[in-house]
């Protein structure tokens, strides 16, 4: 086992290791979310009633 002499090697890895983090969450924050899937009408309007008007148009009504 070999002893690390280099005293900013703590210093160092601790950047790295912030940068580290940082990147993986700004990439998780980046993707977007899933869309809902609706297999029926119903589900659909059970969850909002104004889904259908953005789902199937402005003439849309429930």
């Amino acid at each position: 086992m070999s002893v690390n002499t280099n005293p900013f090697a703590n210093y160092t890895l601790s950047i790295a290791t912030q940068y580290e983090d940082t990147k993986a969450a700004i990439q998780k924050a980046q993707t977007p979310p899933k869309r809902r899937m609706y297999r029926s009408m119903d589900k659909m309007l059970r969850e909002c009633v104004f889904l259908g008007a953005t789902r199937f148009g402005t003439n849309f009504i429930a």
